[in-house]
C-alpha cells in the first residue's frame, strides 16, 4: 500500500518534463531564428544591427551595410503566428529608379557572369525585382522547413556575389 502516493507522481513528473522538453525545443528555435541576422551581418561592411525592444516577440529585425561598394539592407521577419509566414528581404542598391519584374531583370542581363549569376539566385529559391532603385532579393521557403535555420556563410556569401553581379550588369544595360 506504501505504492499509491509514489505512482500518483509519475504521470505528475512525466508531464512536467514533457512540458520542459517543448519549451526548450521552442526556446532552440527562436534562438536559431535570432542568431541568423547576426551572423549575416559579418559578410557586410560596417553592418548596423536594428532590433525593436519587441523583435522577439514580434520577429522582426534588420542589418544596413555594404557588400563589395554596394548598399545593403535586409530585413528578417520570422513566423509568429499560424497564418503568417517567416522571410528574408535582402536589398541592394542598384543605380537608377527603374522599377523591373524578373523577366524584365532577364531581359536586360545579357552578359555570361550576369547570367550565371541569376541562375545561382533561382538556384537557391529567390525571387528577384528592381523596386524603387534596389535590387530586392526575397527568401521565402515553403513547405516543412525550419525558418531561416542555421545560418550557411557559403551560401549567403554566394547569394550577396550574384546580387553585386546582377546589379552591375543592370547598370551597364543602362
Amino acid at each position: 500500500m506504501g505504492r499509491g502516493p509514489q505512482n500518483g507522481r509519475a504521470p505528475h513528473l512525466f508531464a512536467l518534463l514533457l512540458f520542459a522538453g517543448v519549451v526548450a525545443i521552442v526556446w532552440w528555435l527562436l534562438a536559431m531564428g535570432e542568431r541568423f541576422l547576426p551572423e549575416f551581418a559579418r559578410l557586410l561592411d560596417r553592418p548596423v544591427l536594428h532590433r525593436g525592444s519587441l523583435s522577439v516577440f514580434f520577429g522582426l529585425s534588420s542589418v544596413t551595410g555594404a557588400f563589395r561598394g554596394r548598399e545593403v539592407a535586409v530585413t528578417l521577419q520570422l513566423k509568429r503566428g499560424r497564418y503568417t509566414q517567416g522571410s528574408l528581404i535582402i536589398a541592394m542598391r542598384v543605380g537608377g529608379e527603374q522599377t523591373l519584374t524578373y523577366d524584365g531583370i532577364e531581359a536586360r542581363t545579357r552578359d555570361d557572369t550576369g547570367r550565371r549569376a541569376l541562375f545561382t539566385i533561382a538556384a537557391n529559391d529567390i525571387l528577384l525585382n528592381v523596386e524603387d532603385g534596389w535590387l530586392k532579393a526575397l527568401w521565402q521557403p515553403t513547405g516543412f522547413v525550419i525558418f531561416p535555420g542555421s545560418f550557411e556563410e557559403q551560401k549567403w556569401r554566394t547569394v550577396l556575389d550574384a546580387m553585386s553581379v546582377i546589379a552591375a550588369s543592370l547598370e551597364s544595360a543602362t
